[in-house]
């Protein structure tokens, strides 16, 4: 009876898992941070099935030829999945403070050497015996499974520090608690950790798992209902409620840049709208390149509507100069790259915050 409880309650982290990959799947988003995410799905969902199959294996079905080794090969691919999800969901985190150890192949493989380390040793285990053996009582845990879940909540753990971090400089308050939602799955790993020293009569590590993927896929439906979903910025209905929030609470000067892309539409008559998306794309592009992490507190941007963006920046007035210099000048180099047949530029005006104003 036992068995079966053990196997209902990993089917059930496989079914919620699943169904958020399935969810994720059907979204347009393609950014970084939701590939990471995807990827950490896929690679906790295999590691879970694994040892679902495992408790099948070994406690449930009767004995047969095959099923001792079925049992090592399915509990080898949940620990090196196990393993692959957490590298994932570093991935995840990385990209979503902004980080640059996942942008490119040659960082992500360099990333990626703790895991190949951690694969080595799980593979090891088939010989060795140092991280779990399977005895006819059943899985028993070596002296090396405290090394393997030390060295994943240690790695998780400095990402986590990192999105605190970044979430202090974050204006945005859905995107500050998000950040620090994000950052509680080392803390869910440790708090698993511990509990499992009571035994293996409830799988305490995928059910902490499955709540906090769970948790992370709803906080990133959240935020993907209020960004535009061409350029990838906030849209106009997140930045009304932004601008209530930040009248009131703001510590510093408030800026607020409003701007147009000139003659956009000649660029849509001229070159068709698509061509028009791509220019969209481009200027949004240089509003994020220049209100990157540089600043005390990163400046928010937001799509009022059509050709129209707004900037949000709580900081000193010389920073604010600068943030207007750094966007002429980013639009500039994006436009020198492009090689196309028109010029972006955008025409801006900027208002400054004072008593008694509210957003409108």
């Amino acid at each position: 009876m036992e068995a079966i409880l053990y196997a209902e309650i990993y089917l059930f982290c496989i079914i919620i898992v699943w169904l958020c990959k399935y969810w994720s799947d059907q979204r347009s988003s393609n950014s970084a941070s939701e590939r990471w995410l995807h990827i950490a799905l896929v690679g906790f969902l295999v590691s879970f099935i694994s040892n679902f199959l495992f408790t099948l294996f070994n406690r449930i079905i009767p004995p047969f030829f095959m099923t001792r080794h079925a049992s090592w090969l399915s509990k080898t691919v949940y620990h090196i999945m196990l393993c692959f999800g957490v590298f994932a969901w570093c991935g995840y985190a990385d990209t979503e403070c902004r980080g640059s150890l996942f942008t490119t192949r040659k960082r992500v493989m360099l990333s990626a050497i703790p895991l190949g380390l951690m694969v080595a040793l799980v593979i090891s285990n088939l010989w060795t015996h140092g991280l779990f053996t399977i005895t006819e009582g059943g899985y028993v845990r070596g002296k090396l499974f405290q090394l393997e879940m030390g060295l994943l909540v240690a790695i998780t753990t400095v990402f986590s520090v990192r999105l605190l971090l970044h979430a202090r400089s974050e204006t945005d308050p859905i995107k500050r608690g998000h950040l620090k939602l994000v950052s509680s799955f080392p803390l869910c790993l440790l708090i698993a950790w511990v509990l499992t020293s009571a035994g293996e009569s409830f799988p305490i590590i995928s059910v902490a798992i499955t709540i906090e993927l769970l948790c992370l896929y709803m906080g990133t439906s959240t935020q993907q209902i209020s960004m535009d979903k061409l350029t990838q910025v906030n849209n106009r209905q997140n930045l009304l409620s932004f601008l209530e929030y930040k009248c009131v609470n703001h510590s510093e000067k408030l800026f607020l840049f409003m701007m147009d892309l000139d003659y956009f539409k000649t660029i849509n008559d001229t070159y068709g709208h698509l061509e028009g998306d791509d220019a969209l794309i481009r200027a949004s592009k240089a509003l994020k390149m220049s209100c990157g992490n540089h600043f005390r507190r990163r400046p928010y941007i937001a799509r009022y509507g059509g050709d129209e963006f707004i900037v949000v920046i709580e900081s000193t007035k010389q920073e604010a100069d600068q943030l207007l210099e750094n966007i002429h000048s980013n639009l500039k180099k994006l436009n020198d790259e492009a090689h196309k047949p028109y010029t972006l530029a955008f025409s801006i005006g900027v208002g400054e915050y004072h008593p008694g104003m509210d957003a409108n």
